[in-house]
């Protein structure tokens, strides 16, 4: 898990390669751009996911909502599947999802494909069940994630949600120019900056010595903050048992 952490700088570069261009401050994400009319013509967007991806799918429900003025919901893909949820052909369901063979998740867009919503995926492993399932999508192109608690591919499904995001939004053309680009500017810093707090490990180790005898966590946030606060105590629990 330690291993993965530290390789965030380079696997959130893989991520961005060819989608973000630093000289023009371009944003080209394929998956939205080819299937433009369906993302422009969407009522409503649909994210189903489990665990981390869905917390994921929770910030990315902010930056949609936020940016492109569409209305968005996020569902637990175990929750969705066994409801008889209400899904219009005019919707667009977003699967997310770091294997790609999540079950819940798969069978979540099986659904959705049966109510003739158009299914975007998100996910890491080319080939996966979920990529092949789905009408288009975005690979996160992290690697392979081998630690149980996820990390870099969290991350890297954040990133591929705000160029979503940030596509969609320009192509609707409701962003205003220089936000667009303050946002693009600081996306490419983000690398440089995990390099930064990653030299803290020291100091954050030793520092964690003092919590060795706690009992009890509370992780506060708010608007984007809080799903980081819920992945936050979802990866203490995982990892120390807490």
């Amino acid at each position: 898990m330690l291993k993965e952490i530290y390789e965030q700088p380079s696997t959130l570069v893989d991520c961005v390669r060819g989608r973000i261009n630093p000289d023009t401050c371009e944003v080209k994400l394929s998956g939205v751009i080819d299937h433009r009319d369906k993302f422009l013509a969407a009522r409503r967007i649909i994210f189903v996911a489990c665990g981390t991806s869905w917390h994921a799918s929770l910030i990315g429900e902010h930056l949609v909502e936020s940016i492109c003025r569409i209305p968005v919901e996020v569902e637990y893909a175990s929750e969705f599947r066994y409801r008889n949820p209400i899904i219009r052909e005019d919707d667009i369901v977003v699967a997310v999802s770091q294997s790609g063979e999540t079950a819940d998740t798969l069978a979540a867009v099986e659904l959705a494909r049966k109510a003739g919503a158009f299914v975007f995926g998100i996910c890491n492993v080319v080939g996966s069940s979920i990529a092949r399932a789905t009408d288009s999508g975005a690979y996160i192109h992290v690697g392979p994630e081998i630690g149980v608690a996820s990390t870099k591919a969290f991350t890297g499904q954040v990133m591929v949600l705000t160029m979503l995001a940030l596509t969609l939004a320009r192509e609707k053309q409701n962003i205003d120019e220089a936000h667009f680009l303050g946002v693009v500017h600081e996306l490419s810093r983000i690398p440089e900056k995990m390099k930064k707090v990653l030299k803290l490990n020291d100091k954050i180790a030793e520092l964690s010595k003092i919590f060795t005898y706690a009992h009890n966590f509370i992780y506060l946030g708010r608007g984007y903050s809080y799903p980081v606060a819920l992945e936050g105590a979802l990866k203490l629990k995982e990892i120390s048992y807490i």
